[in-house]
């Protein structure tokens, strides 16, 4: 036997742990069973069950995976479970009613066509195009943009065809700005049974309101506020994620937006809220590098948010291993612009030279363009790059996000595409502990 490449071994607050980034299992071990399994970790010496001198603990670290067979390629193991994953039998469709938005913000990537909205010729394409999946009965669609909720009325006579096709499951959410909530638009919702709302905003009121307004509306920030009081009030089923769009300049609002989210919404706890580092998508965006988070920058920030003041994220604690990866991999998922053209990521939306194809009326895909088609798929791949495939880190980053990781490669931008774990495990770990001592 020997330790496995995914184990890691910690020393914390005098206690000894095993964590292991492919089972995600983390189990207390005594010193001496710590030294050994260390040892065997650095000196690559073959393990016995006598060396550990209990059967017990050794069937536990057997199961655990935290030791494996000598001969055993576990990086194959862990290929074929997300390989398996891409191959899986549901639909995924980001759809785009419009690239219009009623805010302009600096950051922002979809910028291309802003007024062109969904025709129902368009409609009808996609409906026809959903119909040819016979065989898929599962359908999450989530609604995007510009800003969705200007498409209204696109989005409800998609999803009123939508339900007529026979033997297939629907799963709804949309991303949106939040300015245009209403109770007519919540009363569609509810239909829709709509599962998740992500809606953005970018610090606290002064400054969210000066990267985000309208020609009529000034104070952005109290209306969406006012918004998500309404749809937490008249939907209280849907889950609402707030994301915090941040860099260096807004970072410190965080906090006390955090704070004031919490406190307004404590009864329900399907609202949440978290920070979204900002990355350079585009030639155009105002923040320069220097206000954008590295890698460490965002776990030591993350960190800090716990330590000092005892925030937890969704970034915080316990890594995910739930074997997930971007769903741009597989080859059910597209995304779709208002004039009917098809992606692979929400990212290149709206820039037609990215389409991987087109929608006829009759629901076809026209005309592939498989260059493009294969990047998305095969191109920047981790499962092919020798050094994620000897990285032990990899089932709790399967390489990072696909785009940026073609982006790497075609456009000679240098994002760092490793999850913000590596390097601060362990600290992440002794906050989990923390929280459940």
């Amino acid at each position: 036997m020997k330790i496995s490449m995914y184990t890691f071994l910690f020393e914390i607050d005098s206690k000894f742990y095993a964590y292991n980034t492919l089972s995600n299992a983390l189990i207390e071990i005594a010193e001496d069973t710590y030294k050994i399994l260390l040892v065997n970790k650095n000196r690559h010496t073959p393990l016995q069950e006598k060396d550990l001198g209990c059967d017990e603990l050794y069937q536990t670290l057997i199961e655990n995976h935290m030791i494996t067979e000598n001969d055993r390629d576990e990086f194959l193991l862990y290929k074929s479970i997300i390989l398996a994953g891409r191959s899986i039998n549901i639909l995924n469709l980001t759809i785009a009613p419009t690239m219009d938005c009623n805010y302009s913000c600096s950051y922002c990537f979809e910028n291309c066509k802003r007024n062109i909205y969904m025709t129902e010729k368009v409609i009808s394409s996609i409906i026809k195009f959903i119909e040819q999946y016979e065989n898929i009965k599962n359908i999450h669609v989530v609604w995007f943009g510009g800003e969705p909720l200007l498409g209204i009325k696109q989005i409800e006579s998609l999803y009123r065809k939508m339900i007529l096709i026979p033997d297939k499951n629907y799963s709804f959410s949309i991303i949106s700005n939040g300015f245009l909530i209403s109770p007519d638009i919540i009363k569609l919702f509810k239909e829709m049974k709509l599962q998740h709302i992500q809606i953005t905003l970018d610090g606290l009121k002064e400054t969210h309101n000066k990267i985000k307004f309208t020609k009529n509306e000034n104070d952005t920030f109290s209306r969406t506020i006012k918004n998500i009081d309404l749809l937490a009030s008249s939907a209280p089923e849907i889950r609402i994620s707030i994301r915090v769009n941040m860099n260096k300049e807004n970072s410190s609002e965080f906090i006390t937006l955090y704070s004031f989210i919490l406190q307004r919404y404590k009864s329900n706890p399907l609202i949440g809220i978290y920070p979204a580092f900002i990355t350079s998508t585009s030639s155009k965006s105002s923040s320069s590098c220097s206000l954008l988070f590295n890698r460490q920058e965002k776990s030591e920030f993350i960190q800090q948010l716990y330590y000092d003041r005892g925030i937890v994220t969704n970034l915080c604690g316990y890594p995910d291993s739930s074997f997930t990866e971007c769903s741009i991999r597989n080859k059910h998922t597209f995304t779709i612009d208002p004039e009917g053209y098809l992606y692979k990521c929400w990212e290149i939306i709206g820039d037609q030279k990215y389409a991987i194809a087109k929608l006829d009326s009759e629901g076809t895909i026209q005309s592939i363009d498989q260059k493009i088609l294969n990047r998305y798929l095969y191109a920047a791949d981790p499962l092919e790059d020798k050094t994620c495939s000897k990285c032990p880190y990899l089932p709790i980053c399967f390489g990072g996000c696909p785009h940026k990781r073609i982006e790497n490669i075609f456009k000679d931008k240098h994002y760092d595409t490793c999850t913000y774990l590596k390097g601060s495990l362990k600290e992440f770990i002794k906050i989990h502990l923390s929280q459940n001592s």
